[in-house]
């Protein structure tokens, strides 16, 4: 049996080329892989850009107990048995957007053209397009294994990177320690 995946942000901010970089084309691929048309409206992932400037790519994280499942009276979302995530049955969704309002990613939105509902489904087991596209190589289709194994890693490069900055610095005083000392 597949293990669950999902899209996650892999990013790696301490590389020049590690961080989104804003550009948009996971949405343009994702639309146009399912619907054929460059449309971000009608994507499954979206590029949130936060007020600091930093851009994110957030897609449907796969919950342990959808919130979106139980929302849906219609049972438009059901288990795709293969990937072993939920998708949207477009024959079932009636448009009524009880799930929109259940996520708590704010994710998944009805489509502007068709009125359904539109959710990640990891492009169908194949390679998601919005990972092949990312000219920033930032975006991975990870099971809950290998995204622990990338935070865990993650975690090390910036523990290690502020050790080589300590041990840069004379006496391990920083910046900061020298500010608080002249105040006191």
């Amino acid at each position: 049996m597949a293990k669950k995946k999902r899209i996650v942000y892999t990013n790696h901010p301490w590389e020049a080329t590690g961080i989104c970089s804003g550009c948009h084309l996971c949405e343009l691929y994702c639309s146009l892989q399912h619907v054929g048309a460059f449309n971000p409206y009608r994507a499954c992932i979206r590029v949130a850009e936060l007020s600091t400037g930093i851009d994110v790519p957030v897609t449907c994280q796969q919950c342990q107990d959808p919130a979106c499942q139980a929302a849906c009276k219609f049972d438009a979302i059901v288990l795709n048995k293969k990937l072993q995530i939920v998708v949207v049955d477009e024959t079932k969704c009636t448009s009524c957007g009880a799930c929109v309002g259940a996520c708590p990613y704010g994710i998944i939105t009805l489509d502007p053209v068709t009125n359904k509902a539109i959710k990640c489904d990891l492009c169908g087991g194949e390679s998601p397009a919005c990972v092949d596209i990312c000219p920033s190589h930032v975006l991975g289709a990870l099971d809950d294994e290998q995204v622990s194994e990338h935070n865990r890693l993650r975690f090390a490069a910036l523990l290690a990177a502020s050790d080589e900055l300590r041990r840069s610095t004379p006496s391990g005083e920083g910046p900061v320690l020298k500010r608080l000392e002249k105040r006191g």
